[in-house]
């Protein structure tokens, strides 16, 4: 927490207004950039100095942009920018083996499309059928597999030196939890629905009660609306091309 004296040195600081309001706002919500670098912490070898410096950043561009007028909580759309900007450090900068996002955005829309197939009960797609069906080339698919077994790869040594512990949480699903709190109920049980826990569509519009024409097109309003968040909160980069 921050004291009144440490908001009492910031207020007379020779910075403009609009400056020093937006400063005051974030010492009033730094609590979240630390308890969201906390866990973080746990679940990578980066140094915390490091991690509490990208999520006061994630916090500080969140009090910039955050609209009241959008009726959603100030302290869940901070977290998630504070998140979502130790993520896209993590990504870029502190992993030993960095991976092209465009090899890791296929190798998961490829078992996106793997599992969509085995929960409507069809066989999964050999290397050569499912590399057409993501429009690429078999070596290309190949890959974007062999990166992401490399990004997985531990140290023989380090394994042997380190005690059982607790799974690593998934750091993209965390995220994705954290933004579905921000949408609306219906948006909020659809994504879920059909993101987290697999169901179809067919499921889902039997379940419901609606069209299957319906539901495709909710979910696809919501998967956008999605994507300019990520975007915002940098977990995907636009494409140079």
């Amino acid at each position: 927490m921050v004291s009144n004296p440490q908001r009492r040195h910031e207020s007379r600081r020779p910075v403009p207004a609009s400056i020093r309001e937006r400063n005051d706002r974030v010492l009033q919500h730094i609590g979240l950039a630390h308890l969201a670098a906390t866990r973080q912490h746990k679940r990578g070898p980066e140094c915390f100095e490091d991690l509490i410096q990208e999520s006061s950043l994630g916090l500080i561009k969140g009090i910039e942009q955050f609209d009241p007028n959008r009726g959603g909580k100030p302290s869940s759309y901070l977290m998630s920018r504070a998140t979502g900007q130790m993520l896209h450090y993590r990504r870029d900068r502190a992993r030993c083996i960095r991976i092209p996002w465009r090899l890791r955005d296929l190798f998961v829309a490829g078992e996106k499309l793997q599992r969509q197939r085995e929960h409507a009960g069809q066989p999964r797609l050999s290397e050569g059928d499912l590399a057409q069906a993501l429009n690429v080339r078999i070596q290309r698919w190949q890959e974007a597999v062999k990166a992401h077994h490399c990004q997985h790869l531990l140290d023989p040594c380090a394994m042997e030196a380190e005690t059982p512990s607790a799974p690593i949480e998934d750091e993209q699903l965390t995220w994705l939890n954290a933004v579905l709190s921000q949408m609306d109920n219906r948006q909020h049980d659809l994504l879920r629905a059909h993101l987290i826990e697999g169901k179809t569509l067919k499921q889902l519009s039997d379940h419901w009660q609606c069209s299957r024409s319906n539901l495709r097109r909710q979910v696809k309003d919501a998967i956008e609306t999605l994507r300019q968040w990520a975007k915002r909160d940098g977990l995907l980069l636009q494409s140079c091309c």
